[in-house]
């Protein structure tokens, strides 16, 4: 019982030195902190270097909270560095013990713990399989420590190349987004544009009308003048040719035909008029 417990307060210790040290890796390289920067914007904690070339040769802004951002804004973090070897000092201290492994890494033929890897066979063996067993006779053997830790660090590997490939993705995304804005804006440029230009040509259209309307208000009004005097003139002389007695009629009859005569003598071509265009200028092709 006492094993038992005392195995369960190693794992947690482990557990909190491994949770610590992932809080103090490069959130871009994924790897133990080196010349610690932290973002002002987010607090997230990266190698000077990764940052430094993320933002000269990708773009100004923090890769994970996509702020603007530039090199001198950086905030330099030395006690990370110090934490980051404090903590290394802490695993090499801390027993190494495998996750669950009381119950999982166990050899089901022996019960003893598997801590021997056979590369003939390609599997996790205890050490009474590699010396009696006869199955493995002949093969090699390595620690099952050692090959545990390669294949966590290939896995690792691979699994922060994901990271990085989905920060990458993200930041694509985010361009993306970006165009989208950038074509909507281009879009609602072009409809003022010609909004603008709709109202300008109908401004243009509204001169020309006025231009036109002038003209002919103004040869209305000459016709209109010319006939109010014509249609006052034969009003007149309708009401002497009823009112006056024939020889009175007689008598004015020849001062009657000189003024129609003078009234006529004005030729009608001087009343015509050029006609004024109903077309206007077209400013859409």
């Amino acid at each position: 019982m006492a094993t038992g417990g005392g195995s369960r307060q190693d794992r947690m210790e482990e557990h909190t030195v491994e949770g610590l040290a992932e809080v103090f890796r490069c959130f871009i390289c994924m790897e133990k902190l080196r010349d610690a920067r932290l973002c002002p914007h987010c607090s997230k904690l990266c190698c000077f270097l990764c940052i430094r070339r993320w933002l000269t040769e990708q773009r100004s802004q923090c890769p994970h909270c996509r702020a603007s951002l530039h090199t001198h804004e950086l905030v330099n973090c030395r006690w990370a560095e110090e934490v980051t070897l404090k903590l290394e000092s802490l695993k090499e201290c801390t027993p190494v013990v495998k996750k669950e492994e009381g119950e999982k890494d166990i050899c089901e033929e022996h019960q003893e713990k598997l801590s021997v890897y056979c590369k003939g066979c390609k599997q996790c063996i205890c050490h009474q399989c590699a010396l009696w067993g006869g199955t493995h006779s002949g093969h090699t053997f390595k620690p099952l420590d050692g090959v545990y830790e390669e294949h966590v660090k290939k896995v690792t590997e691979e699994l922060n190349q994901l990271k990085r490939r989905n920060v990458e993705l993200i930041s694509l995304v985010q361009d993306v987004e970006r165009n989208i804005e950038s074509v909507k804006t281009a879009k609602d440029e072009r409809v003022r544009e010609i909004r603008n230009a709709v109202e300008l040509m109908i401004a243009r259209l509204e001169s020309q009308l006025k231009s036109k309307l002038l003209t002919l208000m103004g040869q209305r009004g000459q016709l209109t003048q010319e006939t109010e005097l014509l249609e006052s003139l034969i009003q007149k002389i309708n009401h002497q040719m009823s009112s006056r007695g024939k020889s009175e009629l007689i008598a004015q009859s020849s001062e009657l035909v000189q003024l129609f005569k003078h009234v006529n003598r004005k030729p009608m071509a001087s009343f015509v008029t050029a006609a004024v265009p109903a077309d206007f200028t077209r400013y859409v092709v």
